[in-house]
């Protein structure tokens, strides 16, 4: 990895070997891990051994280890690491939403200059952002107990749609060259 101030954050596969190299806390420890040759061909700048922290952290329901390069226990509490594995998900699941829900599952912009793709892809994220924000308002207007991030977005799109396209007057009658 190039830079200073780059860190990784992910979960333990269930037979991973490693090493503990010191306990920090009740469930929290530094551990080593060996990189396998076939990673080391991926990334060349890999070393045979890497050093993580080691802390617990529950997904849907059950106990799981998340393995982080934050290893400084003074300077990064561990709570404060799982909750960053929280927002990282809510991350993914946004794009997620954005490939799925928004671009029908399509791998590629429609684009195809680089100044274009840019372009769309900010289209995107702007449409996405307005969409969540319609989503807090819908939320805070219903009379039930819905939370924004209960709704679901290709619900909201559908309604927004349905909303545009009832409120818009549209020509309906187009002119023709003779008049």
């Amino acid at each position: 990895m190039a830079g200073k101030n780059r860190h990784w954050l992910l979960l333990l596969r269930k037979k991973t070997q490693y090493e503990v190299i010191r306990r920090l806390g009740r469930a929290d420890e530094i551990v080593s891990l060996k990189t396998t040759s076939h990673a080391r061909k991926q990334w060349p700048g890999l070393p045979t051994e890497i050093t993580a922290r080691q802390l617990p952290r529950k997904v849907g329901g059950k106990e799981r280890q998340m393995l982080s390069s934050l290893t400084d226990h003074n300077r990064y509490m561990g709570n404060a690491i799982s909750e960053l594995y929280q927002h990282r998900w809510e991350i993914e699941l946004g794009y997620r939403e954005t490939k799925q829900g928004m671009l029908n599952s399509r791998w590629t912009l429609r684009s195809r200059l680089p100044k274009l793709v840019r372009q769309e892809r900010w289209g995107v994220l702007l449409m996405y952002n307005l969409v969540r924000y319609q989503m807090v308002r819908m939320a805070f207007h219903l009379k039930g107990n819905d939370l924004p991030y209960q709704l679901s977005l290709s619900g909201a799109i559908s309604h927004i749609t349905r909303l545009l396209i009832t409120r818009c007057r549209w020509p309906l009658r187009v002119k023709s060259p003779e008049n």
